[in-house]
């Protein structure tokens, strides 16, 4: 798939956008914007991460997918008035923020911008649909597992952990615990082996 653009690389921005977009810092909790909310602004990820959630009217949460470091988001207020979730910060996290008008006049005259940010799009829709499919696993061993295949690349065997394990685990619809659990049972039954943050596939 063709590489998307890194958004917390300022230089790889057209220069419209560099001339025009701010930065804002988050404490961990605290909200970027509001679900309904009159939306002006998309963001990206210079450093941190940020969860992305959805408030019922019976009050339940259900939570979206984190965005990390070099993505986008909001995105979708391109074509809408109003956020359609709420985004929290997971950690301290500093973004760039983007005037609407600004940003779509950029994918309007840029197309090599506008086709490295629908790459971006594209992966992240196939991500969430495979991380959907593993929150249908019942069993977290198996989950745990399905997820280690699928981050790994098929010509390696092992790889490197760069997220926070809680992290991972609010992806996987799990808690850290039952996260850590899963992990050990896969490394007694012999799966993988560990070391720090260093995962191998038996």
């Amino acid at each position: 798939m063709r590489d998307s653009i890194d958004f917390s690389n300022v230089d790889q921005l057209p220069i419209q956008l560099q001339s025009v977009l701010t930065y804002q810092v988050l404490e961990t909790g605290e909200h970027l914007f509001h679900q309904g909310e009159v939306a002006t602004t998309l963001f990206a990820i210079k450093t941190g991460r940020v969860r992305l959630l959805h408030y019922t009217e019976s009050g339940q949460v259900l939570n979206h997918y984190q965005v990390m470091v070099g993505e986008v988001l909001a995105e979708v207020i391109l074509f809408l008035d109003h956020y359609a979730c709420s985004a929290i910060a997971a950690e301290r996290t500093e973004v760039l923020v983007f005037p609407k008008p600004a940003f779509l006049a950029a994918l309007q005259h840029s197309p090599n911008f506008a086709t490295s940010f629908m790459a971006q799009i594209a992966q992240r829709l196939h991500i969430t649909k495979v991380m959907l499919e593993l929150r249908g696993i019942h069993s977290a061993r198996d989950r745990v597992l399905h997820y280690l295949r699928f981050i790994i690349p098929p010509d390696q065997k092992s790889i490197v952990l760069e997220q926070p394990l809680k992290a991972i685990a609010y992806d996987l619809g799990i808690s850290p615990e039952s996260l850590s659990r899963a992990l050990t049972q896969l490394e007694n039954e012999g799966m993988i082996e560990r070391d720090k943050r260093s995962l191998r596939l038996i």
